[in-house]
């Protein structure tokens, strides 16, 4: 068969496809299906972010995996091509939370992990017995090795950072999450469980890359921390540079922070979330003491390491002043980056279910639910206060004095100086531009492109006189 594996874009107010000239990280999920795919078959796969999608009656089925910002998109891909009458598998975290909505689009829906049910799809699909839904019965075993294959990317529409070949290539070695926030969806399709994969896989597969730069996509890395000490020590020799995403809960045991130093890793992203602690109790998160926030920066400085901390404003015990409260305790500890977000309750989780009963829920335009848009009602403000306050100290936070200062403390404390502080020069760079033009730093791409036409619009008919 021929299949056209596609991670989707999202929307604009007018519903056209948001492009940009580069792309951050690679599909894993893709790379993955990539792999479960047997060689029988042809595969192609485009990042919609960057590519163009061949839209042709020729491929067998269009497989797409998309988050919630993206499902409008992949709907509206999807839909075009049934009308064509090509098959399309739709899947990803959306799809597993909404599949009733996504079959609406979709010939079938995978539902949660695509381990174990891709090739029963595939299999189904060539004699003629594809099923609406497919789900693991049981929770995929990490024990089984499955290296994702990237030859049939395109790595050249990536952002690289200096001195890499190649992009930071995503890679995970745990799945799920032990805690139960009430804003993350992670729960809802693992469960509370927590699935390490064996250390001896995981670095088998860097053996098998040999790239250099990797990015562990694991919702928090240090979770089980015998089994990240372990991770840690076998990656000393590897040599590699990598980066990944944490909880505050690794000051409980604070070795790791040093150990993953010397591992190579030379960022952690940080759900630390508030300073209010009303916010984390009321969130599920009262395992983050905002008093300890000064304790990890300071470590995490020590060990190399950039933290990359993740602010939610707009719950319910905010205050407006919490923002400004918030830039400048970052300031005072020397945080070089951060990343601020709306609060958004994505479906699936258990925010999304309270704010729905209670008619709070102002719009289902997914395309919206981009952690830049206020998309329920909040309880103590106004939208427009609220928006207007966000973004304006957004605005401060990326002034040049500011960015000035958090690349002085990059380079004070970067493993690499030159390299570190070039890349961090672009980064903050890139991200006033975005925030300037009301958009949220992290969003998938580099260099936005404005196109006068739509690239979706399907070929003019033109008649030739005889």
């Amino acid at each position: 068969m021929k299949i056209q594996l596609i991670k989707p874009t999202r929307l604009d107010k007018n519903k056209k496809p948001i492009k940009y000239r580069k792309a951050l990280l690679p599909p894993l999920s893709l790379a993955i299906i990539d792999r479960l795919t047997p060689d029988r078959h042809q595969v192609k796969v485009v990042n919609d972010i960057v590519e163009d999608i061949d839209y042709s009656s020729s491929y067998d089925l269009v497989g797409i995996t998309a988050i919630t910002v993206q499902a409008d998109r992949a709907y509206q891909v999807a839909d075009r091509f049934r009308e064509m009458g090509v098959k399309v598998i739709i899947g990803g975290i959306h799809a597993s939370v909404l599949p009733h909505e996504a079959k609406k689009h979709a010939d079938s829906v995978v539902i949660g992990e695509v381990e174990g049910v891709w090739e029963q799809v595939l299999a189904d699909l060539e004699n003629n017995r594809l099923r609406e839904f497919y789900q693991n019965t049981s929770p995929h075993d990490l024990r089984q090795l499955i290296i994702p294959k990237w030859d049939n990317m395109n790595m050249k529409i990536y952002a690289k950072q200096i001195g890499h070949k190649f992009p930071p290539i995503p890679i995970f070695t745990t799945r799920g999450c032990a805690f139960d926030c009430k804003f993350c969806s992670v729960s809802k399709i693992y469960g509370k469980t927590y699935k390490i994969k064996p250390i001896a896989n995981v670095i088998k597969e860097i053996d098998s890359l040999d790239m250099g730069n990797y990015f562990f996509v694991d919702d928090n890395v240090v979770c089980d921390f015998d089994y990240s000490r372990e991770l840690f020590n076998a990656l000393i020799p590897k040599k590699i540079t990598w980066m990944s995403q944490i909880s505050t809960t690794i000051l409980k045991s604070p070795d790791l922070i040093d150990l993953a130093g010397r591992s190579g890793c030379n960022l952690l992203a940080i759900g630390i979330e508030s300073l209010n602690k009303n916010s984390l109790k009321s969130m599920n998160k009262g395992f983050n003491h905002p008093e300890a926030y000064a304790e990890l920066f300071a470590r995490l400085r020590k060990a190399h390491i950039i933290a990359f901390p993740s602010i939610i404003f707009g719950f319910d015990e905010d205050s407006l002043d919490q923002m400004r409260e918030t830039i400048d305790f970052l300031m005072k500890n020397k945080v070089g980056t951060a990343l601020f977000t709306m609060l958004t309750p994505f479906p699936g989780t258990r925010i999304y279910r309270e704010l729905k009963d209670a008619g709070r829920i102002l719009t289902h335009n997914w395309s919206m639910y981009d952690s830049a848009n206020m998309v329920f009602a909040p309880k103590r403000i106004t939208i427009d206060e609220f928006s207007r306050r966000y973004w304006q100290e957004h605005r401060k936070y990326f002034n040049f004095r500011n960015i000035g200062k958090r690349l002085f403390y990059i380079s004070t404390m970067a493993r690499h100086p030159f390299a570190d502080f070039f890349d961090m020069l672009f980064y903050l760079i890139h991200n006033r531009v975005k925030v300037y033009s009301y958009n949220l730093p992290i969003s998938e791409g580099i260099f936005r492109v404005r196109r006068k036409k739509n690239i979706d619009k399907k070929p003019r008919e033109v008649k030739i006189k005889t």
